[in-house]
């Protein structure tokens, strides 16, 4: 169901996923990763399910694991940032967050892409990049881990009990859940169903900010 209203004074810190949270990466991850399947007869949809959300490194060695792990992480990330300039911004992100940096709210990005790849896409998408970011190079355990979600709460220095998560996949929105955060999923993707996930969106455009003033 779509949220009509958000009154975000009841958090103190908001995260959001990257890819099919702020950005369309999907044509971007699948032309990136057919070819690759295809090499090594991998079936691309399965791929395309797992990795959902998730770090290359945690989930590409089910598939081949005769292969040097981090050589085909490389690879894959390689060609996605050759395919940077196919991503697009999610109907609304751009005035969403313009909105709450105007109201002076801490917000920041917790994303499985590679730095690298994370600036070219919200550079592409024309998108703002927060002073927190949080990627696969900079944690231990990716989602569905709660440690990215923990060490962004920890640099915006707030509870990430106090923090609500905007993600799309159930990768993501597991690793929210587990570290304490509220929910808005965002996108049809996810199949999770939680006391903590307080809105469902299609994009930005389904939500008005309210405008109370916190006490």
């Amino acid at each position: 169901m779509a949220l009509n209203s958000l009154n975000l004074n009841h958090y103190q810190g908001l995260i959001f996923d990257m890819d099919g949270t702020l950005v369309d990466s999907e044509v971007a991850v699948r032309q990136a990763v057919a070819p690759w399947c295809e090499k090594h007869h991998v079936d691309l949809e399965m791929v395309l399910t797992m990795g959902r959300g998730a770090r290359f490194k945690d989930f590409i060695e089910q598939f081949t694991p005769h292969l040097d792990c981090q050589h085909e992480v490389e690879l894959l990330e390689q060609a996605e940032a050759d395919l940077a300039h196919t991503v697009t911004a999610i109907p609304g992100a751009k005035s969403f967050l313009s909105e709450i940096k105007a109201q002076q709210r801490k917000w920041a990005i917790a994303t499985s892409a590679n730095r690298h790849n994370a600036i070219a896409r919200l550079t592409t998408a024309g998108l703002p990049i927060p002073k927190i970011l949080i990627t696969a190079d900079d944690v231990g355990q990716g989602k569905p881990h709660p440690e990215p979600f923990l060490l962004v709460a920890k640099r915006l220095g707030v509870a990430a009990s106090k923090c609500l998560a905007f993600e799309d996949s159930d990768q993501g929105v597991r690793s929210a859940l587990s570290a304490g955060c509220d929910v808005v999923v965002v996108n049809r993707f996810c199949t999770i169903h939680h006391d903590h996930i307080v809105a469902r969106i299609n994009h930005y455009q389904d939500i008005y900010l309210s405008e109370e003033v916190s006490e």
